[in-house]
């Protein structure tokens, strides 16, 4: 299949998943955590998706690893906040777990998307 859109890429398209369970677990953290856990989980699982799409809208290989490497920086902020709020006792195991597993298969996927571009990226460079 031919990607011609951001639609078509699986690394957004996991990573919107990701951000829609995000805001389904962040509905539920305590008022306390508004401005802090909730507003910074809500805004690095978005820059996930914001950065594949804005990589994919780049024309240059090193530009498109670049907006890559920074949505796999916000995947790593998302993780890090899901574990405290599963070490503090927000989150149950289950959602732990489904939570993770989506964070894993995101990161997967964007790992093989950069993979790919870095192969291009070198062979351009030959």
């Amino acid at each position: 299949m031919k990607i011609e859109k951001i639609e078509d890429l699986d690394a957004w398209k996991e990573s919107t998943i990701l951000c829609e369970m995000i805001y389904q677990v962040t509905n539920t953290l305590p008022e306390s955590e508004k401005y802090t856990l909730t507003k910074h989980l809500r805004a690095s699982s978005r820059g996930i998706a914001a950065n594949i799409a804005e990589g994919f809208g780049r024309y240059y290989y090193k530009e498109n690893l670049r907006f890559y490497g920074i949505a796999k920086g916000c995947l790593n902020e998302v993780k890090s906040d899901i574990n405290i709020c599963f070490q503090i006792k927000y989150i149950n195991q289950e959602k732990f777990d489904e939570i993770i597993y989506q964070i894993n298969k995101t990161e997967s996927i964007l790992n093989g998307l950069m993979s790919n571009v870095l192969k291009r990226l070198n062979n351009n460079a030959k």
